[in-house]
């Protein structure tokens, strides 16, 4: 580990490279590999490959890391990079052999692997678009890395009874997805002055629920303190001895909301103010002045127009700079692909991306007079891949599903596949309906192939669960449908079934989809 980013990791890894050496040898088998790979974010999938999941904090990444990702892939003869719905990297069809490798590979550009995976804190996400979008109220992301720093070197974060999740969200309308976070940010000021409004105990998987408000106004030099109250709650009373009731969101429900908010103020109090290392966000105004601004602008092709009614998103820095969405499909991109994504935002004097949680990628900032060159070099640079959203086939969003996950119900992606098919010729290319419905699809359909709600399905306006049902003499593949979704700040909601008896054929799953989204 020479040269290590982060020395302190070293015998963490040796100790893992002990276990991965054991299990090529056939002295252990994948489960025992299990308890020391986890949490790594390491994984075996159902092939018998391996996972290998790089945290990406905040979803903001560099074109030179995108370039050092895609390195390490080719390196290690890695097919596909998959962008997660809590704006990972996951590495996927690793071979066992090479999983050290990677690590080590990753390491050292900049990617240091603890947590990820396992009883630890996982990687903390962020609006997309923060410091930039329309209504970002200010930028989190360096809250998100100044946390990410601190947890890292926090011992309890990596012996929890389970998971811990946290966000931050720069935009009131987010209020939703902090909600459903063990610990949850929405940026506010108060007298001119920065914080968050703060929610915790939420979670998404078996028995989804919401958080509760632990304070309406944290002012931003508190949230160290508040990350590791909860933490130490979290290792305190977490249940070790039941894995299924062990989230922080069960404690909510053990203990009921008002005794919950009780104990987290309790621990609130006994913790230490923590000095804060947070550095100067990015000038985004100055950012944008640099960008590529075209000489002529381009002609544009076919399906231009309708491209940037979905595609091209208005910021809070002025008329003439946008950002721009890119539709990966599956989430899925190649060593090849990262690179040429990197030579794209090289060439328009980006500097980095931002992923999106629904496995799509974000230019952040582009001048309105090279729209059509990014349409133009998407559709002819990468024609291989749809990144327009020229059909909707591999932009609905769903889980791995049990082609990949070994705790896997359904094939999440062929059923979303079936309903973008069915989508396309319902509603053909560049019409306006199509316009109309297509962030509702794209944005707010979630597939799980299973209750453990990996793609998220009760926070979509239409969440479908998979499961395997017997009807008659035959057990069938069906989906509970989830609705009534409410984002409202005093009316927040999640989606639910029905009933529990609800359950929907995969074959008639498209037509389901498209009768509510008619009403």
């Amino acid at each position: 580990m020479k040269n290590s980013t982060v020395a302190e990791f070293h015998e963490l890894y040796l100790q893992l490279k002990a276990k991965i050496d054991e299990y090529l040898s056939g002295s252990i088998t994948a489960d025992q590999l299990k308890p020391f790979a986890a949490p790594f974010g390491i994984y075996e999938q159902r092939n018998g490959l391996f996972m290998v999941r790089i945290r990406i904090s905040g979803g903001h990444i560099t074109l030179q890391n995108l370039r050092d990702v895609a390195g390490i892939m080719e390196q290690n003869k890695i097919g596909s990079a998959h962008l997660s719905t809590r704006q990972d990297i996951q590495l996927h069809d690793v071979p066992a052999a090479n999983i050290f490798a990677t690590m080590e590979s990753c390491d050292l550009s900049g990617f240091p692997f603890k947590g990820g995976g396992g009883n630890t804190y996982r990687n903390i996400i962020a609006s997309a678009d923060s410091g930039f979008g329309r209504d970002s109220v200010f930028d989190v992301v360096p809250y998100v890395d100044e946390l990410n720093s601190f947890l890292r070197k926090y011992e309890k974060a990596f012996g929890l009874p389970r998971k811990l999740k946290a966000g931050f969200f720069s935009n009131q309308s987010e209020i939703l997805n902090a909600a459903v976070q063990d610990l949850g940010f929405v940026a506010k000021t108060s007298g001119g002055s920065r914080g968050f409004k703060v929610y915790g105990g939420g979670g998404m998987g078996r028995e989804s629920s919401l958080g509760v408000v632990l304070f309406d106004f944290l002012p931003d030099s508190e949230v160290l303190r508040c990350a590791a109250a909860m933490t130490d709650l979290f290792y305190d009373h977490g249940d070790r001895a039941n894995r299924n009731q062990a989230r922080i969101r069960y404690i909510l429900k053990r203990l009921g909301a008002d005794e919950f908010k009780r104990l987290f103020n309790e621990y609130y109090a006994k913790t230490p103010a923590y000095a804060s290392t947070l550095t100067a966000g990015a000038d985004y105004a100055h950012l944008a002045e640099k960008v590529k601004r075209a000489a002529a602008p381009s002609v544009p092709e076919n399906g231009y127009d309708s491209w940037r009614k979905y595609a091209v998103l208005p910021t809070n820095i002025e008329l003439d700079i946008s950002s721009v969405r890119l539709y990966v499909p599956y989430g899925n991109l190649t060593a090849a692909q990262l690179v040429k994504l990197a030579g794209l935002g090289e060439k328009l004097n980006s500097g980095f991306l931002r992923l999106l949680p629904s496995q799509d990628i974000l230019i952040p900032l582009a001048h309105s007079s090279s729209l059509a060159e990014i349409h133009h070099s998407l559709l002819n640079d990468f024609p291989e891949i749809d990144l327009t959203l020229k059909s909707f086939k591999g932009h609905i969003v769903s889980c791995v599903g049990s082609g990949v996950c070994k705790i896997g119900i359904l094939k999440s992606p062929e059923i979303a596949d079936a309903v973008g098919e069915e989508m396309d010729k319902m509603l053909p290319v560049d019409t306006l309906e199509k316009v109309e419905i297509l962030r509702t699809l794209t944005d707010h359909v979630r597939i799980s192939g299973c209750p453990n709600s990996c793609a998220g399905h009760p926070a979509a306006k239409i969440g479908l669960q998979g499961q395997k049902k017997r009807i008659g003499e035959v057990t069938e593949d069906v989906c509970l449908f989830f609705t009534g979704l409410s984002t409202g700040e005093d009316a927040l909601r999640l989606s639910a079934p029905a009933t529990e008896d609800e359950f929907v054929k995969v074959a008639d799953i498209p037509l389901k989809i498209k009768t509510l989204l008619d009403t």
